[in-house]
């Protein structure tokens, strides 16, 4: 009940005491996501507790009021400082989740630092993580996931047969612990580890490799394309697996590291929040607002280091209000930076397919010169490393003439309609797009913003009305196999924004890319490509994200994964 009376205030914006205000029962029914005879019988309740008191409106025209005993702001603060002393992270949580001003936490977010961090409970000889995430997890399945979190998140659950190794650019032996190809070069052996478990107990066989790359061939699902080229797959026995191919193709092998074939059992209906697979983290709890990983006492590689990591769900202000902590006294803590600069790509992109002023190459050349990311860094304070392709590694300036752009816009005919551009509704996004919008207004140029959630994003006719699009790509270390997945995978909004001329020539030139067995011919066809995409102004190139995460110092051995996210698997603290 405490609950429900929190998100009443808190979204209705009721904060003062002794103040009437005026309230509607289908905001309440909407709020607290119940029907009309439950807000009846939960605003009872709470007048009943003492917590407020309710006035129903009386005859036509004649509104509800509710009072209020307390400040909200004494009950958060106080109720805070409930939640920290005896140390319940949960209903922490649940407060740093609503809608208030961040100053309302500043008071307790040093004994909220405390419960945060890389804990020892000697208790139950357990190191436990405990964390805030700023967002919701949309999807764990392998068939459906495209974003970094949650594609994280899956590698800590699941394996593959081989993984990349980027140090050597080559792949390393997983659950497979061996593996050929004929002299076709179609047809591949995979011979399998025994005694690899899953987290049910069960071994891993053959039989759920071919289950895996089944349900993806079978699925209409935006990965399907990984496994077109394959023809059968044959299980001779449980730890072979053969794979038939329809057509050689030199990069097989890393279609079949990517995190969407991590092996899952086939005698289980796939549950994403009853995650069954071999990897170094179990699922132990999923919630809506959290997530519980626990560390597999029967990994077959070297078991993680750290016993759990707890994720809870809280709004962006409460996460960076406070950060990753464990020390004792949080007043003089100064926590650790760890900057991971690989971790991916922000990009404008146009769409080619709507009739709109977009279409015009001049009107697209003065979009380019006025994202000026230079300034927008210094402006908003970003630490940011200016693109000028996929690969980080060609992170330089681009040239900007900002006294080109009226021209160029008087060029393209453009009579001041309105544009819409689609961003993330994340913070960085939100911020980002507004920043656009009002540059692009200092020159004449109408900009609409519509947000977009992350379960949007891959929904087929979400393109339909979109001009411009701001998003990112978080890449993997495999940046060959990152760069066609970000032009195969037509779950990716931006892929689904080029007219037929575009899509023909990326189409063409990316299955060479993929054919090619030279490393230096792909990164040469790489380049055609992003060259030929710069030319046509199809989309431009923005910055690299510079992440800097800030950890409790205590923690040991902070190195960054793939997707621009910490391995799990290798915190520790000191005894």
């Amino acid at each position: 009940m405490r609950e429900r009376y929190f998100t009443l205030r808190a979204h209705l914006k009721h904060f003062l005491k002794d103040e009437p205000y005026d309230m509607k029962l289908e905001d309440l029914d909407t709020i607290w996501f119940c029907s009309r005879k439950n807000s009846k019988r939960i605003i009872r309740k709470l007048e009943e507790e003492g917590l407020l008191t309710y006035q129903p409106g009386r005859g036509r025209g004649k509104v509800s009021q509710l009072q209020y005993v307390t400040t909200f702001q004494n009950e958060i603060e106080s109720y805070l400082a409930e939640c920290a002393a005896s140390g319940k992270l949960d209903n922490i949580a649940e407060i740093l989740r609503l809608p208030i001003p961040k100053s309302w936490v500043d008071n307790s977010s040093k004994d909220i630092r405390e419960l945060l961090g890389l804990k020892r409970d000697d208790s139950a000889f357990k190191d436990i993580l405990h964390t805030f995430k700023a967002r919701d997890i949309y999807s764990l399945d392998p068939l459906h996931v495209s974003v970094s979190l949650e594609t994280h998140l899956i590698e800590c659950l699941g394996d593959t047969l081989i993984r990349y190794n980027s140090e050597k650019d080559c792949f390393d032996p997983h659950i497979a612990h061996h593996f050929q190809v004929d002299s076709t070069k179609k047809i591949w052996t995979f011979y399998l580890r025994k005694s690899v478990y899953f987290h049910n107990g069960e071994t891993v066989t053959s039989k759920d490799v071919a289950y895996t790359i089944n349900r993806m061939k079978n699925s209409d699902h935006s990965y399907s394309w990984l496994t077109e080229n394959i023809n059968k797959v044959i299980c001779s026995h449980p730890h072979k697996v053969e794979i038939q191919l329809f057509q050689p193709n030199p990069f097989f092998l890393r279609y079949l590291s990517a995190i969407n074939f991590c092996i899952l059992p086939a005698d289980i209906e796939f549950d994403e929040f009853k995650w069954v697979a071999t990897g170094p983290f179990r699922l132990k709890e999923r919630k809506n607002q959290k997530i519980v990983l626990e560390a597999n006492d029967s990994y077959f590689k070297e078991r993680p280091l750290i016993d759990e990591i707890h994720f809870y769900r809280v709004t962006n202000d409460a996460a960076k209000t406070v950060y990753l902590s464990s020390e004792e006294k949080g007043e003089n803590l100064q926590p650790n930076n760890h900057k991971i600069k690989d971790s991916g790509l922000r990009f404008l992109s146009f769409n080619m397919k709507r009739s709109s002023i977009v279409q015009k190459h001049t009107f697209r050349e003065a979009i380019y010169h006025l994202f000026d990311v230079k300034k927008m860094a210094a402006e908003l304070a970003w630490e940011v490393l200016e693109s000028n392709s996929f690969e980080i590694e060609n992170a330089e300036p681009q040239q900007k003439h900002p006294e080109k752009i009226i021209d160029l816009i008087k060029e393209s005919g453009y009579k001041g309609e309105m544009l819409l551009l689609y961003h993330f509704d994340n913070y960085h996004a939100v911020i980002e797009a507004e920043w656009f919008k009002k540059e692009a207004k200092q020159y004449g140029i109408i900009i609409q913003l519509q947000q977009i959630t992350f379960d949007q994003f891959s929904k087929e006719g979400m393109e339909d009305d979109i001009d411009l699009i701001i998003m990112g790509l978080t890449l993997s270390y495999d940046k060959h196999l990152a760069f066609s997945y970000a032009f195969r995978n037509k779950a990716l909004l931006f892929n689904r924004l080029f007219n037929r001329t575009i899509e023909t020539f990326i189409h063409e030139n990316l299955t060479q890319f993929e054919l090619e067995e030279e490393k230096d011919k792909r990164m040469k066809i790489m380049e055609e490509i992003e060259q030929y995409l710069k030319a046509e102004i199809a989309l431009i190139y923005l910055y690299h994200p510079i992440v800097t995460r800030a950890l409790d110092p205590t923690i040991q051995d902070v190195t960054s994964h793939s997707f621009g996210h910490i391995d799990f698997t290798k915190l520790w603290i000191p005894s």
